[in-house]
């Protein structure tokens, strides 16, 4: 039992920061081809799927409002998947208020199990642009958004996927919780891209070439899951050409989303991203799972074996020792890849409470249905 103690700690300590230390360094694989920056600027199609977004439409209106890029090399696609509340409303005033943007409405039409899933594939019929954007209702965009990624095609000719940052807003222990938990995750995200073995990206920011899209015949193979139209669309890219698979490490191109205000919340969100990461066929996302789990299981048993003389006090405190420096040193690579704050005085707080919503996730996964937006979802279309 010793042993495996041992090579649960070492293994995730040893993992996560093996992932984690190249996002400091990180930038495209060097033979990616590239070309001058300064032609003429590319344009963008920018899909977003909304369902019952009212309350934070105006945000994210707001923010696509002072977006500095030419109204002309953009298309805005806005997709209703089904909404109950006067999302479409909003959205229209909008659109009579900004004319000069090229901003279209379409209602999702029901073809699989994934509402974002149907509206991406249905924006891209209309999409005027090869250049394809995805974010997320909750989301604000930053006001060089469309000129950091107009900066990366334009000098890594070559791209066909790129990933970019997401941050969580933070302003209480939940929402500290999981801005903390998304940092590390860019961290780790942005390693494995470093070593061409991309598994995480986030549909809240991300962007692809449309006929590389239809090359890889979309998201066939997976429309039975709700999530995933990030990762399942990354896995079938880099099987083709994991070089241009990028990572945008930009300040300007840093996407900011809303955290949720309920650790029910919490755990039903990332119960709905697990969905994703059990179907995936990365090894290396099954393998970065397995140790988060077993290392937090670990963590919260470990007082237990070493009362019932399990393992000794040694090696108790050398697993939470293990894990307390290994998650801090993952929280400081992300936040110092990405220029935000890192530790702070909530993170003793939720390093001893993450463990048990991991737990907490991992059961709910397992014995839960999947609501989001309220609906039930992962269930077979009838």
């Amino acid at each position: 039992m010793m042993f495996v103690v041992v090579v649960i700690s070492l293994g995730y300590a040893l993992l996560l920061l093996s992932l984690a230390m190249p996002a400091l360094t990180y930038q495209p694989h060097p033979t990616s081809r590239k070309k001058n920056v300064g032609s003429a600027p590319i344009k963008f199609t920018i899909i977003i799927t909304y369902r019952n977004e009212a309350a934070v439409l105006p945000r994210l209106l707001g923010s696509i409002a002072q977006v500095d890029y030419p109204a002309d090399c953009s298309q805005w696609i806005l997709v209703n998947d089904a909404s109950e509340d006067n999302s479409a409303k909003i959205i229209s005033d909008f659109k009579e208020t900004y004319k000069h943007l090229n901003l279209k409405m379409l209602d999702r039409i029901p073809q699989s199990n994934s509402g974002k899933k149907d509206a991406i594939t249905q924006a891209l019929d209309q999409a005027l642009y090869d250049n394809i954007i995805t974010t997320d209702a909750d989301c604000q965009l930053p006001n060089h958004w469309l000129k950091a990624y107009n900066q990366h095609y334009q000098q890594y000719a070559d791209a066909q996927f790129i990933a970019a940052p997401v941050i969580i807003e933070s302003d209480d222990l939940l929402t500290q919780l999981q801005a903390s938990e998304m940092l590390s995750l860019q961290a780790i995200s942005i390693g494995a891209f470093s070593y061409r073995q991309p598994f995480l990206s986030n549909g809240a920011n991300m962007s692809f070439l449309k006929e590389a899209f239809y090359q890889v015949d979309g998201y066939a193979g997976n429309n039975q899951i709700s999530s995933g139209d990030d990762i399942f669309l990354l896995e079938k890219l880099a099987a083709e050409d994991v070089i241009q698979c990028h990572y945008l490490k930009s300040d300007d191109a840093i996407v900011t989303t809303l955290p949720k205000r309920s650790l029910n919340g919490i755990i039903r969100q990332r119960v709905r991203w697990s969905k994703k990461g059990s179907k995936t066929k990365s090894m290396l996302n099954k393998l970065v799972s397995f140790q988060v789990l077993a290392m937090s299981l670990l963590w919260i048993v470990a007082p237990l074996l070493y009362l019932v003389e399990v393992i000794t006090l040694d090696l108790w405190l050398i697993v939470w020792i293990l894990k307390f420096f290994t998650d801090a040193i993952v929280l400081l690579i992300g936040s110092t890849a990405l220029n935000q704050s890192g530790l702070n005085s909530w993170f003793l707080i939720n390093h001893l409470g993450y463990p048990f919503i991991v737990i907490a996730i991992a059961f709910k996964s397992i014995t839960a249905k999947v609501i989001w937006n309220d609906r039930v979802i992962d269930r077979q279309i009838s």
